[in-house]
């Protein structure tokens, strides 16, 4: 194929779609109208041979081909408009761009607040992005460009991304205000013979609490299963329960509900580190946003 028979404009059009997977909001971020982008979506199946994206109830998803070209076109975009932006330096008082990371729940709860405040301050015109995030998703979501960066317990990573560690939690107990053992210092045996509560996403039955427990010959029960932190107050409320989280995402609980936060019977923490392609180590807004998530994450 030779690229001077191709308007380029048709791969920042891809590039659209491929982030928000909707006509819609692809055609806002581009800034062209929605016809324009079902006819750019067109002539992008003409060119590559290939549906590339198809429609779902909620979304529209990308073919195996769309996913092979979307990391090659967003390099290649990325590095086009580093090009152009050499020596002019990022100013986010001017930025209109969208920024998203990709995030494990607890981590967005600890970090939101004093991330969009600082977000908001400094580039006011611009859109920060926070979306759902496991880290099995990250290596596949940064690849694609559907994610600025990822923020989780992430483990081995390809060699093209690049990683820090950005906070170590440590686990703390919560139980209502007014629960029996409220404020006492428990034993593990003790701990683990109540009755708890497990956030779990993906519906997993233990997690790292388990597997310390397991290295002392203990097993805790799991009397409930809830697929995110929001669900907690309300369930510690009506019930004995108890359950173990992160300090910050405990905080934040104990801001909005009457709940006690009481110290662990062993030490364990959860490890939080931010990942990033290594074509964007260099962008100085991709530098900039990093930025923000770093300071956001200090303690």
């Amino acid at each position: 194929m030779d690229i001077r028979a191709v308007d380029l404009n048709l791969l920042k059009a891809f590039d659209a779609l491929i982030r928000e997977r909707a006509v819609t909001r692809a055609a806002s971020r581009i800034g062209l109208s929605q016809p324009a982008m079902s006819h750019a979506l067109s002539r992008l199946r003409d060119l590559f041979a290939d549906d590339l994206f198809v429609r779902t109830p909620n979304r529209m998803e990308p073919t195996a081909r769309a996913r092979e070209i979307a990391p090659l076109v967003s390099a290649a975009i990325e590095h086009i408009e580093a090009a152009l932006n050499l020596g002019v330096g990022f100013d986010p008082a001017k930025s209109a761009g969208i920024f998203t990371a990709g995030m494990a729940e607890y981590a967005e709860v600890a970090l939101v607040g004093r991330l969009a405040e600082s977000f908001a301050r400094q580039a006011p015109k611009a859109t920060l992005r926070l979306t759902p995030l496991t880290g099995a998703e990250a290596a596949d979501q940064l690849d694609s460009g559907a994610i600025d960066v990822a923020v989780s317990h992430l483990r081995a990573l390809p060699a093209h991304l690049d990683s820090m560690g950005l906070l170590r939690d440590p686990f703390v107990l919560i139980t209502r205000r007014g629960h029996p053992l409220a404020a006492q210092l428990l034993s593990i045996e003790t701990y683990a013979a109540l009755n708890h509560v497990l956030v779990s996403p993906r519906g997993d039955t233990s997690g790292a609490v388990d597997r310390a427990l397991a290295d002392f010959g203990l097993k805790r029960r799991i009397a409930l299963l809830v697929a995110t932190y929001l669900a907690l107050p309300a369930a510690l409320a009506a019930s004995d329960l108890v359950a173990t989280v992160p300090r910050r995402t405990a905080q934040h609980i104990a801001a909005i509900a009457e709940i006690e936060i009481m110290p662990l019977a062993i030490d364990l923490s959860v490890p939080v580190s931010m990942a990033w392609h290594r074509r964007a180590t260099s962008e100085p807004a991709q530098v900039w946003f990093r930025s923000l998530v770093i300071e956001a994450a200090s303690d």
